[in-house]
């Protein structure tokens, strides 16, 4: 005789309106959520982890155990009435198949998805989404930004290099994108890319050592 397994049912979400549903509620999900309550603005938060949404209930956080992919519990949670739509879960493929549930039958629903990578993040784009932060990018700038300060720039100029290179990569993720399925070319277009920080970096260098030193006045030697 087998055994039988407790697997633990899924919660029944409240029916919240004009909320926020986060799905994942890892480290990822669970800052933004902090966020949102020092605001004072209602979340439902679903994790597939029984283990994870126990853990997280003994620190008082509102949390309930279900699958973000399943029609039946994003309706539950009242999809139809969120705000928006915070995609914060681990896994890829769990992660793809929510957006693509969400998508599909909660089209006016904002989706506010965190990527593992460039790869991740194309594939949320395929069904449609833009607002994608890949997880360790903006951490990865933070810590720029005070290396470049370490290393002797004032915050101004660490602040104007970090921007600024976000700003480029955002716009080739998205240049890039119609390309992402040819590794051949996204390795040449890298190398592009990779070429095109350099020439702006210097470009912007020459122009802030003008601005320290500039020309004498010809009118004045005269």
């Amino acid at each position: 005789m087998t055994a039988k397994t407790d697997v633990p049912t899924y919660d029944q979400p409240p029916g919240n309106e004009g909320h926020v549903i986060i799905a994942g509620f890892g480290r990822f999900g669970q800052i933004v959520g902090r966020v949102l309550s020092a605001q004072k603005i209602s979340f439902t938060a679903l994790d597939i982890s029984a283990d994870q949404v126990d853990f997280v209930k003994r620190y008082g956080a509102k949390i309930y155990y279900g699958d973000a992919s399943r029609l039946d519990l994003l309706r539950a949670a009242k999809a139809e009435e969120a705000r928006a739509f915070v995609l914060a879960i681990d896994d890829v493929e769990a992660s793809l198949a929510t957006a693509e549930m969400v998508r599909k039958n909660f089209p006016r629903l904002e989706i506010y998805a965190r990527a593992r990578n460039r790869q991740h993040a194309y594939r949320l784009m395929d069904l449609g989404i833009i607002i994608i932060w890949r997880e360790t990018f903006a951490s990865s700038l933070e810590l720029t930004r005070d290396l470049l300060v370490g290393l002797g720039d004032d915050r101004d100029k660490a602040d104007s290099i970090v921007s600024r290179f976000m700003e480029h990569d955002r716009m080739r993720l998205f240049e890039h994108y119609t390309h992402h399925t040819d590794d051949e070319k996204m390795q040449d277009l890298a190398k592009e890319s990779a070429k095109e920080l350099e020439e702006m970096f210097a470009r912007d260098a020459e122009e802030a050592d003008l601005i320290d030193d500039p020309a004498p006045d010809r009118r004045a030697a005269e």
